[in-house]
């Protein structure tokens, strides 16, 4: 990533705790990167709603509530500069030239632990209380701050000068070491958005599990992400390894494999707005990659902007072949994919490997349907979004079970059934699957439904659409039978969709 400061670092002038208020400085601040300081003000004058990255001196690296946790009690460590949320805070006056630092993820302020007086004493973030212990003079030289606490007389300070990543931030008592000074940055972006998981800019497609707002999850294949940002570099934060794939400003797909930690998208662009999409191999089988996603990161002075999503989602439910397997360069070479990008739509693809219609000895969709992804113990899902289509494609595998003709039909009904509970005006559209398998109970199903007075239930058949030419094996389309079946099944959605 760039620097957080542009040459020349070191030119001295009015102290960044400054009102940034001025609407020309803020402008050009947001269009040329530049860091700019404002005219001199008084302390009670201090802007409480910018937010700034500190950057300590010593290291190089940024105060960091660690792992961005939101829970009381967390300590602070410096990081290497990723630009989430948890690396941003802003000094709210608590009278006498003192400041609270704020949180921006958990709104906590940052603390002495247990209002310790002894050098080396924890710092952590708590409510705020506006306590001596959480509160902090600051002694500004041009683009550099000490804190001192106002409860122990120490100062805010990297221990024992480490230059590592997650080493801990404690006080000390002043001596002016470079580990106890911090360089600050305005965090002043386009749309203002940080890059964090929670961050409004940034759109989700499928089902991801966002029970914690530092590391979304996705559930399920084909599930990504958009969002549009400015500067001239963009990076994911990973917390393990996995495979990703991305495209900037609607260009090619780029694989990463093997990755973890800050992963560096795009570099070298040209300053302006671009476009994100950004999206992991499905985590099942033999793959344990960990798809963990942590946020984006950015040029400093660069974030997320507001963009308009698709109006509609499309939600395919089915096995390996929705998934898109064997073939290497899915999702984004499966026919769900393909179909939802020529209709303009959001999609995804609540499909797994070897998956059935019914519960038995393999993923059951009937019941996982109303799953957030196809972990052990995965979570029910709230339904969020409102899909515009589901199209099922299911039946393929249940022939090694051997479920009855009534078994299979009814199940289907029951489906049905529960897609139309949770998307009552979307288009649901069930495939023969291309095999050619529970074909007659597949139509029954759909028949049951029209006869119930739902027409938006349409049995559409596949027969002739893909053949030998098209497949991998005598089961799986190639990445050519994925386009055939795109190009058959795209103007039947759109035709019912408008």
């Amino acid at each position: 990533m760039p620097p957080l400061f542009s040459s020349p670092r070191r030119t001295r002038g009015p102290s960044r705790l400054r009102t940034w208020a001025t609407s020309a400085i803020a402008t050009v601040v947001a269009m040329a990167g530049l860091v700019v300081a404002a005219p001199a003000a008084s302390a009670d004058e201090v802007d409480a709603n910018t937010w700034f990255t500190l950057r300590n001196v010593h290291s190089g690296l940024v105060l960091d509530v660690d792992t961005g946790s939101t829970e009381p009690g967390a300590g602070l460590v410096q990081s290497d500069h990723t630009g989430a949320a948890h690396q941003q805070f802003r000094f709210l006056p608590s009278g006498s030239g003192a400041y609270r630092l704020q949180a921006r993820h958990s709104d906590q302020v940052v603390d002495v632990a247990r209002g310790s007086a002894e050098d080396g004493a924890d710092i952590v973030q708590w409510p705020d209380r506006d306590n001596a212990n959480q509160r902090w003079s600051a002694t500004v030289d041009g683009d550099r701050v000490t804190l001192v606490n106002e409860g122990s007389g120490k100062a805010l300070e990297v221990w024992a000068r480490s230059t590592e990543p997650a080493a801990r931030v404690s006080q000390y008592t002043p001596n002016g070491g470079a580990n106890q000074q911090w360089d600050l940055v305005p965090v002043i972006a386009g749309g203002g958005g940080d890059g964090s998981p929670t961050d409004p800019a940034i759109h989700y497609f499928g089902r991801w599990d966002t029970r914690d707002s530092g590391a979304y999850v996705p559930g399920w294949a084909g599930a990504y992400l958009e969002t549009s940002f400015t500067g001239t570099s963009v990076a994911a934060n990973q917390r393990g390894t996995i495979d990703l794939y991305y495209s900037v400003d609607g260009g090619p797909y780029t694989w990463l494999r093997d990755v973890s930690g800050t992963v560096t998208l795009a570099d070298g662009l040209a300053d302006g707005e671009h476009t994100l999409r950004l999206g992991y191999r499905e985590v099942a089988g033999s793959y344990t990659g960990d798809a963990v996603f942590r946020g984006l990161a950015f040029d400093p002075g660069a974030g997320t902007v507001a963009s308009t999503p698709p109006d509609r989602v499309i939600e395919f439910v089915g096995d390996s072949i929705t998934v898109g397997q064997p073939n290497g360069n899915r999702p984004f070479t499966s026919y769900p994919w393909l179909v939802g990008e020529r209709l303009g739509a959001g999609h995804t693809q609540i499909a797994q490997g070897g998956a059935c219609l019914l519960p038995s000895d393999c993923y059951g969709m009937l019941d996982w349907f109303l799953r957030t992804s196809s972990a052990d113990g995965s979570p029910a899902w709230d339904f969020r979004y409102d899909a515009a289509a589901v199209v099922i494609n299911l039946g393929t595998n249940d022939i090694g079970r051997r479920p009855t003709s009534e078994e299979f039909r009814d199940g289907y009904v029951e489906l049905i059934a529960r897609a139309r509970a949770e998307y009552p005006t979307a288009e649901i559209f069930a495939l023969r699957t291309f095999r050619g398998r529970y074909t007659t109970e597949t139509e029954e199903a759909v028949r049951i439904h029209n006869d119930r007075g739902d027409g938006g239930v349409r049995f559409v058949d596949t027969t002739g659409w893909i053949g030998d030419e098209h497949l991998v094996d005598s089961v799986h389309p190639n990445e050519a039978g994925h386009r055939v079946i795109a190009d058959r099944l795209t103007p039947i959605i759109g035709g019912q969709l408008g």
